[in-house]
């Protein structure tokens, strides 16, 4: 059996040791760097989900349900192009973007832009045979993270609420299997939510076929509290809650890229938190203002600079997805940079998507 818990801390152990030896060098020609143009573009198609997971701050939206037109997708991609494109997430703040009708027909159009090299999304997989796994697999994606609690049923019905579970299981094996016999172009991340112990899930006799497949596994025991929206009490045993941390520095996310909502409205941030916060995270909208402006507006500037400060809006400060500039200060950090400096000057500039690069620590 696989030791996903000491892949994982390997891997956290490694970022750790980089951003520590990263202290010796500046930090502030890198943040430049990725203020002066998105590296990332993160699109949510829709805010519909066909799961209701105990963990999710998605049962507690108050947002519309929205679709994203084509109108408004086509002037984003367009716009990110002009400043040079990079990285493309469909992965919606709360929701399943294979909800959206037209999500293959997205999927290709952006596949067609040569300043864009990967194509990331999450699914909870429960509409692969809407489009066929083949298909998926061929689109232009390259990179696909499955959410599920694991592979037994009944946890499945607990955690994700869904009466989907065969469904999504035999997704899964499709996917895997298609992306063998392609050669496997797509980068599977299979990520447990479960409410058992990891050995035990790891064993699941439902889990066996697709574990043979070998794919990349991740995991977390560990749950936003969407604002003090999820309590102990609603979650089992198994799951922890996040707890604030302090907010010295600027958020992460306010330096990776923004996130367009099906209306046009551009965010800040891309995380869950940004579910229900267009009042304290929007910067504009894409229909009025070009978004690489709006990445480098006035409203963009001092939402970094009020991290630390009695500014800081009230979403970040109930924020428990906070992450400091850490990613920064690695050496992936300063790639990063450089190569969002190389895309300023309008030079094509694609990075490989090799196993690993859509994990998160």
């Amino acid at each position: 059996m696989r030791n996903v818990f000491l892949e994982k801390a390997t891997r956290v152990a490694k970022r750790k040791a980089d951003a520590l030896v990263g202290r010796l060098r500046p930090l502030q020609p890198v943040l430049d760097a990725m203020a002066a143009r998105p590296y990332e573009l993160h699109y949510e198609l829709t805010n519909l989900c066909n799961a209701n997971c105990i963990f999710c701050p998605y049962q507690f939206q108050t947002r519309k349900i929205d679709y994203m037109p084509e109108d408004i997708f086509e002037k984003a991609l367009a716009d990110y192009r002009a400043e040079g494109g990079g990285s493309v997430f469909f992965t919606p703040i709360v929701g399943d973007a294979l909800i959206h009708p037209k999500f293959l027909e997205r999927v290709h159009r952006v596949r067609e832009a040569p300043e864009v090299d990967r194509i990331h999304v999450t699914t909870n997989a429960i509409l692969v045979d809407r489009y066929g796994a083949d298909a998926i697999i061929r689109s232009g994606l390259t990179g696909i993270t499955i959410s599920t609690a694991g592979f037994d049923a009944a946890m499945y019905e607990r955690v994700y609420r869904s009466k989907q579970y065969k469904r999504m299981r035999a997704n899964v094996l499709a996917l895997l299997k298609a992306n063998r016999e392609a050669g496997d172009p797509v980068n599977i991340v299979v990520g447990l939510r479960a409410d058992r112990p990891l050995k035990d899930v790891m064993a699941d006799p439902d889990f066996q076929e697709i574990l043979a497949y070998k794919p990349q596994l991740d995991f977390t025991w560990s749950f936003t509290t969407a604002g003090g929206r999820i309590t102990r009490e609603s979650l089992p045993a198994q799951m922890r809650l996040r707890s604030l941390t302090p907010k010295r520095e600027p958020c992460v996310q306010t330096f990776n890229g923004p996130l367009v909502l099906p209306d046009g409205t551009v965010l800040g941030c891309n995380c869950v938190a940004a579910m229900d916060a267009e009042k304290d995270l929007a910067i504009g909208n894409v229909m009025e203002m070009p978004l690489g402006e709006l990445w480098r507006s006035d409203k963009m500037r001092a939402l970094r600079a009020s991290f630390g400060t009695e500014h800081l809006n009230e979403t970040c400060k109930k924020c428990d997805m906070y992450r400091d500039l850490e990613l920064y200060r690695t050496s992936e950090g300063r790639i990063r940079a450089q190569v969002s400096q190389e895309r300023a000057k309008g030079r094509v500039v694609k990075r490989e998507h090799g196993r690993g690069a859509w994990i998160g620590g």
